[in-house]
Protein backbone atom coordinates (compact mmCIF):
# COMPACT_ATOMS: atom_id res chain seq x y z
CA UNK A 1 0.00 0.00 0.00
CA UNK A 2 1.61 3.01 -1.21
CA UNK A 3 0.07 5.25 1.98
CA UNK A 4 1.34 2.97 4.22
CA UNK A 5 4.81 3.04 2.55
CA UNK A 6 4.64 6.71 2.49
CA UNK A 7 3.95 7.18 6.25
CA UNK A 8 6.59 4.27 7.32
CA UNK A 9 8.88 6.36 5.17
CA UNK A 10 8.03 9.96 7.03
CA UNK A 11 8.22 7.94 10.70
CA UNK A 12 11.74 6.61 9.89
CA UNK A 13 12.88 9.85 8.44
CA UNK A 14 11.77 11.62 10.90
CA UNK A 15 13.29 9.39 13.89
CA UNK A 16 16.35 9.90 12.06
CA UNK A 17 16.46 13.41 12.30
CA UNK A 18 15.86 13.53 15.88
CA UNK A 19 18.31 11.17 16.91
CA UNK A 20 20.84 13.67 15.38
CA UNK A 21 21.47 11.30 12.74
CA UNK A 22 24.19 13.94 10.58
CA UNK A 23 23.69 11.93 7.61
CA UNK A 24 20.48 13.46 7.08
CA UNK A 25 19.97 17.17 6.72
CA UNK A 26 17.07 18.95 7.27
CA UNK A 27 17.22 19.88 3.32
CA UNK A 28 18.15 16.25 2.94
CA UNK A 29 14.73 15.04 4.70
CA UNK A 30 12.25 17.11 2.79
CA UNK A 31 13.61 16.44 -0.94
CA UNK A 32 14.44 12.32 0.26
CA UNK A 33 10.67 12.38 1.82
CA UNK A 34 9.72 14.04 -1.77
CA UNK A 35 11.82 11.76 -3.89
CA UNK A 36 10.66 9.02 -2.17
CA UNK A 37 6.23 9.55 -2.64
CA UNK A 38 7.03 10.43 -5.89
CA UNK A 39 8.71 7.49 -7.03
CA UNK A 40 6.04 5.35 -5.26
CA UNK A 41 3.36 7.25 -6.57
CA UNK A 42 5.01 6.97 -10.33
CA UNK A 43 5.03 3.23 -9.64
CA UNK A 44 1.31 3.25 -9.33
CA UNK A 45 0.29 5.30 -11.70
CA UNK A 46 2.21 3.43 -14.45
CA UNK A 47 0.92 0.03 -12.50
CA UNK A 48 -2.86 1.40 -13.02
CA UNK A 49 -1.92 2.57 -16.74
CA UNK A 50 -1.00 -0.90 -17.93
CA UNK A 51 -3.98 -2.56 -16.23
CA UNK A 52 -6.33 -0.06 -18.29
CA UNK A 53 -4.63 -0.71 -21.02
CA UNK A 54 -4.45 -4.60 -20.92
CA UNK A 55 -8.02 -4.89 -19.31
CA UNK A 56 -11.11 -6.09 -21.03
CA UNK A 57 -13.34 -5.46 -18.02
CA UNK A 58 -14.84 -1.89 -18.45
CA UNK A 59 -16.17 -2.28 -14.64
CA UNK A 60 -12.69 -2.66 -13.86
CA UNK A 61 -11.42 0.03 -16.27
CA UNK A 62 -14.11 2.89 -14.72
CA UNK A 63 -12.30 1.76 -11.01
CA UNK A 64 -8.67 1.77 -12.36
CA UNK A 65 -9.19 5.51 -13.75
CA UNK A 66 -11.18 6.26 -10.44
CA UNK A 67 -7.98 5.11 -8.36
CA UNK A 68 -5.39 7.48 -11.21
CA UNK A 69 -7.82 10.63 -10.75
CA UNK A 70 -7.90 10.11 -6.87
CA UNK A 71 -3.95 9.92 -6.89
CA UNK A 72 -3.78 12.64 -8.92
CA UNK A 73 -6.18 14.78 -6.62
CA UNK A 74 -4.37 13.66 -3.57
CA UNK A 75 -1.12 14.78 -4.94
CA UNK A 76 -1.93 18.00 -5.86
CA UNK A 77 -4.23 18.81 -2.75
CA UNK A 78 -0.83 17.96 -0.68
CA UNK A 79 1.47 20.45 -3.23
CA UNK A 80 -1.20 22.95 -2.11
CA UNK A 81 -0.74 22.30 1.19
CA UNK A 82 2.72 22.49 1.18
CA UNK A 83 2.50 25.94 -0.70
CA UNK A 84 0.21 27.88 1.33
CA UNK A 85 2.70 26.55 4.52
CA UNK A 86 5.68 27.46 2.80
CA UNK A 87 3.64 31.26 2.02
CA UNK A 88 3.03 31.71 5.49
CA UNK A 89 7.08 31.62 5.98
CA UNK A 90 7.93 28.28 6.98
CA UNK A 91 11.35 27.42 5.04
CA UNK A 92 9.95 24.11 4.26
CA UNK A 93 7.66 21.42 4.35
CA UNK A 94 5.93 17.66 3.11
CA UNK A 95 2.13 16.98 3.50
CA UNK A 96 1.91 13.48 2.98
CA UNK A 97 -2.08 12.20 2.99
CA UNK A 98 -2.78 8.82 4.46
CA UNK A 99 -6.00 6.41 5.16
CA UNK A 100 -5.75 7.47 8.92
CA UNK A 101 -4.84 11.47 8.79
CA UNK A 102 -2.97 14.15 7.56
CA UNK A 103 0.79 14.18 8.76
CA UNK A 104 2.67 17.86 7.69
CA UNK A 105 6.59 17.89 8.26
CA UNK A 106 7.84 21.39 8.51
CA UNK A 107 11.06 22.87 9.33
CA UNK A 108 11.51 24.35 12.52
CA UNK A 109 11.41 27.63 12.75
CA UNK A 110 14.03 29.65 15.12
CA UNK A 111 12.86 28.04 18.46
CA UNK A 112 11.14 25.76 17.41
CA UNK A 113 7.33 24.70 16.22
CA UNK A 114 5.13 27.16 18.93
CA UNK A 115 1.64 26.34 19.86
CA UNK A 116 0.22 28.56 17.01
CA UNK A 117 2.14 27.78 14.28
CA UNK A 118 0.15 24.18 14.96
CA UNK A 119 -2.76 25.84 15.07
CA UNK A 120 -1.77 27.88 11.29
CA UNK A 121 -0.64 24.71 9.84
CA UNK A 122 -3.75 22.99 10.68
CA UNK A 123 -5.96 25.79 9.90
CA UNK A 124 -4.42 25.42 6.08
CA UNK A 125 -4.73 21.75 6.07
CA UNK A 126 -8.73 21.39 7.66
CA UNK A 127 -9.22 24.61 4.68
CA UNK A 128 -7.48 22.75 2.05
CA UNK A 129 -8.72 19.10 2.87
CA UNK A 130 -11.62 16.87 4.86
CA UNK A 131 -9.42 16.62 7.59
CA UNK A 132 -10.36 17.31 10.87
CA UNK A 133 -8.13 18.35 13.53
CA UNK A 134 -7.97 15.08 15.25
CA UNK A 135 -6.43 13.72 11.76
CA UNK A 136 -3.91 16.34 11.51
CA UNK A 137 -0.47 15.23 12.80
CA UNK A 138 2.32 17.93 12.70
CA UNK A 139 6.03 16.59 12.88
CA UNK A 140 8.89 19.19 13.21
CA UNK A 141 12.20 18.41 11.71
CA UNK A 142 14.93 19.92 13.11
Amino acid sequence: NEEKLMSDDLLVMADAERSGSTEITANNYFAAVRLSRQEARDSALTMLQEAIAYSDDSTQTMETQDTLESIVKTALSEAQIESLIIAKGYSDCVAYFGDDGVSIAVSAPEGGLQKEDVAVIADIVMTQSDYTIDQIHVVEVI
